[in-house]
Order: C-alpha cells, then structure tokens, then sequence
C-alpha cells in the first residue's frame, strides 16, 4: 500500500510538473507492467463517460456500440503507437533502458490526472454546462496532458526542453491521426 501512496504522490507531482516526481518510479519492465494495469483500470470509467458525453462528432446519429468500439479502438492503437513511437526515439538516443520509467510515470499520473478530470466529466455528463463549453475545457485539459508527458520525457530520459517537447507533440500527432482514421474508416465527417 505504501508505493501505491508513493506512486500515486509521484504522479501527481508531475502532473503539477514537479520533476522530482520522477524518484518515486524505480522504471522497471515489472513496475512498468503493474502501472499498466493501474491506468487500464480507469478506462471503464473512460467509456461511460463517452456513454453519456459521445466524442466529437459522433454526438448525434450514432448507436452506442459504435461509439464503444470507436473509443476502444483509438485507445488501444492510439496507446499501442503512442509507446512504439516514444521507445523509437528512446532507442535512436541510446536511451532505451529508460523507457520504461517513462511507461510507468506516463501510467501512473493517469491516477491524479483521473481525479482533477472526474468534476468536469461529471459536468459534461450532467449536461450543466453546455456542449460548447465543455468541449473548450476538454481541449485544454488535453493540451495540458501533453505538457505533463513533455515532463515525463524531459525527467525520464534527462533530455533538454526541447526535445521533451517533440516527444510529446509526436504522440499528439499519433493520437490524433488515429482518431481521423477511426472516423474516415467509419465515414465520420471529421469535426476536428
């Protein structure tokens, strides 16, 4: 119980970008594997949420078993290739021993990141707030948890900013190629 806590306090002091919380990760293939586990056992709540709030562009029209499978597959290809791509460049800067530090911190900081996003999913479910203005929220949350894995790169591999930076614009890009191809496999106008 007690590396959970530490876990889990490491993952939020890189959420708030704090680098020191990179020390509470002992980046082991084993580590890596049990915080894999612990970042898979948020996903359910990933698709009641799109239960309740649909993704962007499948608001309307659109049977939930569709949804289901769009949001489990851009997850698994999107998590799949994400993690291919950062081992890649991990292993062409001879830094591929710290690769799984930065699975397992990545994973870990899906706890906290998990706890600050529940109110709004919750607002967005309830439908308080408007659509419009939830999706903004949204986009900025997103933003912000491509800045927080530009921290995890930057302490895991001991890169300059720079670089961080492009590992973390890589995955956006991985992430977000996957999802327009979910949506032109389906015929899903793109909204985004």
């Amino acid at each position: 119980m007690l590396d959970f806590k530490n876990k889990v306090i490491g993952g939020f002091d890189l959420l708030f970008l704090f680098g020191r919380g990179i020390e509470k990760f002992s980046g082991t293939k084993k580590e890596a594997i049990i915080s894999f586990y612990v970042s898979l056992a948020f996903f359910p709540a990933g698709l009641a949420f799109a239960y309740f709030y649909h993704p962007k562009g499948m608001e309307t029209g659109y049977g939930y078993l569709q949804i289901a499978t769009t949001v489990i597959t851009q997850f698994v290809l999107s998590f799949i290739l994400s993690n291919a791509l950062v081992a890649t460049i991990a292993w062409s800067l001879k830094k591929l021993d710290k690769f799984w530090l930065f699975f397992s911190a990545s994973n870990w900081v899906s706890v906290p990141f998990f706890i600050v996003t529940l109110p709004f999913m919750i607002v967005a479910a309830t439908g308080i707030v408007a659509r419009d203005e939830m999706d903004r929220i949204f986009v900025l949350l997103a933003c912000y948890s491509y800045v927080v894995t530009a921290c995890i790169a930057w302490k895991s591999f001991n890169l300059n900013w720079q670089l961080a930076g492009t590992i973390a614009i890589a995955t956006l890009f991985v992430n977000q190629e996957i999802g327009h191809l979910t949506y032109i496999v389906q015929g899903i106008p793109i909204p985004w």
